[in-house]
């Protein structure tokens, strides 16, 4: 009975070590998706060109030969609430001639129905040293003054008859993280009845018009002849960046 005993208990414990362990799989990653957005810079109605003659609301001339300015911070709402928040959301646009355009990549699929974002950089990057990205310090030289001052949120450069400076320059630089002058402005577009729908074929594409008159009207008025330049945060930089508060609207969605 006892070598029985001993039998059993050997081939049991042979049978165990045999056994194999379970094989466990890594979950299968989400797949993502990507979403183009199209910047239209424009003048009213018209494209904005570089050097090209045009008018404010009251009728004053100006050029643009320079127009640069961040895009960060975008969140998505899907359709069920949830919401998609770009990493290292920081996006420098440099103004040429024609629509300005990035990615955003890594989106998960599904229908989105608003998203928001700002024209800015949040305080806690102003002052975090060297970044990667389109904040890099030599990506982003002219559009950064020091790392207690931050980074210029927005950068007009042109010309207007009625300026009284150096070669009728008119120059705006504005800027400002933190406090009562803080620069920052947001914005958040619904798609009402539509939907931007981020699938593995193609990129949807979301196109917004940044509409630079819109700086030098509502709700203050500036006139060339007595601001043509703002290059520092404060007083006058949060004048203009009440102005731009709206300059961004929703153009439309191409979808795939």
């Amino acid at each position: 009975m006892k070598q029985l005993f001993y039998i059993i208990f050997f081939a049991l414990l042979l049978f165990f070590s045999c056994k194999k362990d379970p094989i466990t799989n890594d979950p299968t990653p989400a797949p993502l998706s990507s979403i183009q957005v199209n910047l239209n810079n424009m003048v009213d109605d018209s494209l904005l060109v570089l050097n090209k003659n045009y008018f404010t609301s009251a009728g004053d001339s100006f050029m643009v030969s320079k127009f640069k300015y961040y895009l960060s911070n975008f969140v998505f709402t899907l359709e069920d609430g949830s919401e998609y928040t770009e990493p290292e959301s920081y996006h420098l646009i440099r103004h040429t001639n024609g629509i300005s355009s990035f990615t955003i990549t890594q989106v998960p699929l599904g229908g989105y129905k608003a998203v928001r974002f700002m024209i800015g950089v949040d305080s806690t990057h102003n002052v975090s040293g060297t970044q990667p990205g389109d904040l890099e310090s030599s990506y982003a030289s002219d559009m950064f003054w020091t790392w207690s001052s931050g980074y210029i949120f927005l950068k007009l450069e042109g010309t207007a008859p009625k300026s009284p400076a150096s070669d009728k320059l008119i120059e705006y630089h504005i800027g400002g993280y933190g406090g009562k002058y803080k620069t920052q402005r947001d914005f958040n577009f619904n798609f009402g009845f539509g939907r931007l729908n981020v699938l593995q074929t193609k990129l949807p594409v979301l196109n917004l018009k940044v509409n630079v008159n819109e700086i030098f009207k509502t709700p203050v008025a500036i006139d060339f002849s007595s601001l043509p330049t703002v290059v520092a945060g404060g007083f006058y930089a949060k004048q203009l960046a009440d102005n731009y508060a709206d300059m961004i609207s929703l153009k439309s969605i191409d979808n795939p």
